[in-house]
């Protein structure tokens, strides 16, 4: 019968499988953590704030301008009277048609602006943090190479669950002792100015609340 070779085959299969997983060195790291405290990264993030001040400045006088115009033609309209002769009329008609034009001029400029320089500021903060992004990769691969390690996993992943409509953890469990998340910080902010804490910068940064809810270092 055949069925005897078959089962020893699967139970070896089964043997070289464990003793690989055995022989896998795994790591675990918490990579919103580690982008959240990268020292770099309050740099970065001090530069976007004064660039979007920049753009709120720059918006500003747009803004001023259509509320201007906008009074404007509120007196305009205040002046009309039926008791006014036909060529007073007409002339405020006239006047209310212009300012209508220059309104909907400076309400297009407005928006045509805050659309350009949105998305430029939308590309430049992407692009500032992908590059973040890659110097947190690059500090983990380094550390796996040092420690000499076959799989480091992300130990906050999560994984979207449409069925149930909610997020659920990739890794419901990971041994405490296989985080090395301090270790790789510590690699990243060892250039970093000296007395650097990165808990008093993300409460400078978001308040007492320190980071944002989907930045919130694991527990």
């Amino acid at each position: 019968m055949k069925f005897p070779i078959i089962t020893t085959a699967i139970m070896s299969l089964c043997a070289l499988a464990a003793t690989a997983q055995a022989e896998l060195k795994v790591a675990s790291v918490n990579v919103t953590e580690l982008y959240a405290k990268f020292y770099k990264r309050f740099d970065t993030e001090n530069s976007l704030q004064k660039q979007l001040a920049d753009i709120k400045a720059d918006v500003k006088p747009r803004e001023e301008k259509l509320l201007k115009l906008q009074e404007d033609l509120k007196k305009i309209r205040s002046q009309y009277d039926s008791s006014l002769s036909d060529s007073a009329q007409a002339k405020l008609r006239e006047q209310n048609n212009t300012k209508l034009n220059e309104i909907k001029a400076a309400d297009q400029e407005l928006k045509d602006f805050v659309q350009r320089r949105s998305v430029a500021f939308q590309e430049l903060r992407n692009r500032e943090m992908r590059l973040l992004m890659e110097e947190v990769m690059g500090a983990i691969k380094s550390s796996a190479e040092e420690r000499g390690l076959d799989i480091i996993v992300d130990g906050v992943a999560i994984s979207p669950r449409q069925e149930i409509g909610i997020a659920t953890p990739v890794f419901p469990h990971i041994k405490k002792s296989f985080d090395i998340t301090p270790e790789v910080l510590s690699k990243l902010n060892a250039g970093a100015p000296e007395g650097f804490d990165p808990d008093a910068e993300l409460k400078r940064l978001y308040g007492n609340g320190g980071a944002p809810a989907n930045e919130q270092p694991a527990k």
